[in-house]
């Protein structure tokens, strides 16, 4: 007995965290800047299209990513300005469970999360409904990071991928509420802007993706 046990802890550790502390393997993802901004400073009313921090193979990782994933959680701001897919367009396999959060139920219904090709949650304050592939999941928004993790619990969802943006990364990390994070640090500089979450503690290991920087950091258990 024991024998790899780390190892074997490590293949299965989506299991092991949804059993073990009645939640999903949390793994948070942003990219920065050299300079250490995770966006420009973009308003909702007259939104720019969203600037591409790392290259075109740091890109495919994230879809590799995302098809490893269960489901995949956006805040409303990235929602609103990058008007994300969520899908796996890079990469040869399985689309996540989109999730959104819309507390007041006010994003527009043309943007690509209610095209209807994948099942989407919403979750907010109002309503509990599903229409057509989109599901309206009403939770209280007073303590919200753990209610969005019990929630995919009580769903059987053993792993969340969180693609931001900062607002929502920090609301995890400052819970405690994350097993990875996954930093990709692109060479590009825009001198200002709004700046990427801090770094956590953790066991850290780096790698180059190109030109980019691709930092995993395993929280220590």
């Amino acid at each position: 007995t024991g024998v790899l046990a780390e190892s074997c802890q490590w293949l299965n550790r989506r299991f092991f965290t949804f059993h073990q502390k009645k939640r999903p393997y949390v793994i948070l993802k942003w990219a920065q800047t050299a300079d250490g901004f995770i966006d420009r400073i973009r308003g909702i009313q007259n939104p720019a299209e969203p600037y591409w921090i790392s290259n075109e193979v740091s890109k495919m990782l994230v879809h590799k990513w995302r098809a490893m994933e269960q489901a995949i959680l956006v805040g409303t701001r990235t929602a609103l300005l990058d008007n994300p897919r969520l899908n796996v367009r890079e990469w040869h396999g399985r689309s996540p469970l989109r999730m959104v959060i819309d507390r007041k139920l006010r994003l527009p219904h043309h943007l690509n999360l209610f095209d209807g090709s994948l099942e989407t949650w919403v979750f907010n304050e109002k309503v509990d409904k599903t229409d057509g592939n989109i599901r309206y999941a009403r939770l209280d928004f007073s303590n919200l990071v753990q209610e969005i993790l019990r929630y995919l619990h009580y769903h059987d969802i053993q792993s969340v991928f969180i693609e931001g943006g900062r607002q929502l990364i920090e609301s995890f990390l400052t819970e405690g509420l994350w097993d990875e994070a996954r930093v990709i640090t692109g060479m590009k500089r825009f001198g200002e802007g709004l700046a990427a979450p801090a770094m956590p503690q953790g066991r850290c290991r780096s790698q180059r993706i190109l030109d980019d920087i691709l930092t995993v950091i395993t929280r220590e258990p």
